[in-house]
């Protein structure tokens, strides 16, 4: 499927635990199923800077960095409960599910540059 990349499986995803997924040596992504449904997003925390989103608390539909409690949205990637981008964002991906797998869209290239 032209721009995504096939993850994991549904049936290997566990309710409100975060799965890494690496694209390259220096890019991954998290994947999350919340209440049936399943969301990608980059694993860098935009606010740390710290590969561990994966590790993530789930509170709704919400994943909150293990690091600092910062709260993004796992649909917009807003933070905490705002409805448009300010502050901290991260970066979330279109996921599409064919048969049992999952697919998710790619991103063109890293969204964070560790290298300030």
């Amino acid at each position: 499927m032209k721009g995504y990349i096939k993850v994991c499986g549904v049936s290997e995803l566990e309710e409100k635990k975060g799965f890494r997924y690496f694209i390259s040596e220096t890019q991954d992504i998290a994947v999350f199923k919340v209440e049936g449904r399943i969301y990608a997003t980059d694993n860098v925390c935009p606010h740390n800077h710290t590969p561990k989103i994966h590790l993530g608390f789930i509170e709704d539909k919400h994943v909150l960095c293990p690091v600092h409690f910062f709260k993004f949205s796992l649909q917009s990637g807003f933070q905490g409960n705002q409805s448009s981008a300010s502050g901290c964002t991260l970066p979330v991906y279109k996921v599409k599910i064919i048969e049992d797998e999952v697919w998710v869209e790619k991103p063109e290239e890293n969204t964070f540059n560790f290298d300030f």
